[in-house]
């Protein structure tokens, strides 16, 4: 995923300001994630994979002060603002790495993750991902993914489609720009429908697999070991 991470490192400085411009509910998305994770434990130890600039980290440390997190992405600048945007925590650990090829090494209480998991290539690297963040958790942890989705029918994807256009519109995108992100879009995300992640976490041994919140073609997923 080098090329990928090209890409993030280009796009690094404009990504929080495009984020919020480009995928409806955002804000709304992250925050289901972080209260989907259960506050009956206030030590916890979190894995944030893609982490990119902080933001599921910083709603995390706001919910859970005293946990301890592996903020882990393969762009070197989407990690520096991450550092900055952090900076008042000092219970962080910053890893440069490719999620798909690095040992997950610690035992962890909940994985977290977002706008992260489509990038990979195909549904068995996807599913082997899966296995590697069961493994990495401690029993009774919990993995959440926020992430967008492929629609089951062709129809549903036009819409889902045309309902990102239309967002991007209202927030003063050009017909050009709309075109040029969904190119970008096509060259550099591969996701996959939301049924089959679901089957995905069952068949590598979760439990309690469920949809927490769904919009259009974004989700927000998970299990528990």
């Amino acid at each position: 995923m080098s090329d990928l991470g090209k890409h993030f490192d280009d796009e690094a400085e404009g990504f929080d300001n495009a984020i919020n411009k480009n995928i409806p509910r955002y804000d709304e998305m992250i925050e289901v994630l972080v209260n989907a994770i259960p506050n009956d434990k206030k030590d916890l130890r979190v894995l944030d994979l893609g982490c990119g600039t902080g933001n599921i980290t910083l709603k995390l440390l706001e919910r859970f002060p005293k946990a301890r997190v592996t903020c882990l992405d393969l762009s070197k600048n989407m990690l520096e603002l991450a550092k900055k945007k952090l900076s008042d925590y000092d219970s962080i650990e910053y890893v440069l790495g490719d999620f798909t090829i690095i040992d997950i090494i610690d035992n962890y209480d909940a994985v977290i993750s977002s706008l992260a998991l489509h990038h990979i290539a195909s549904d068995e690297a996807k599913l082997e991902m899966y296995r590697h963040i069961y493994d990495a958790l401690n029993d009774g942890g919990v993995f959440y993914n926020a992430d967008v989705t492929l629609a089951s029918t062709e129809y549903h994807e036009k819409m889902n489609q045309s309902i990102f256009d239309e967002f991007m519109e209202n927030n003063g995108y050009s017909p050009e720009e709309i075109e040029n992100h969904r190119l970008k879009r096509k060259a550099n995300d591969l996701p996959i429908t939301l049924t089959k992640h679901l089957r995905f976490l069952e068949e590598v041994g979760f439990k309690n697999v469920d949809v927490i919140w769904k919009y259009y073609a974004t989700a927000v997923y998970g299990a528990i070991k």
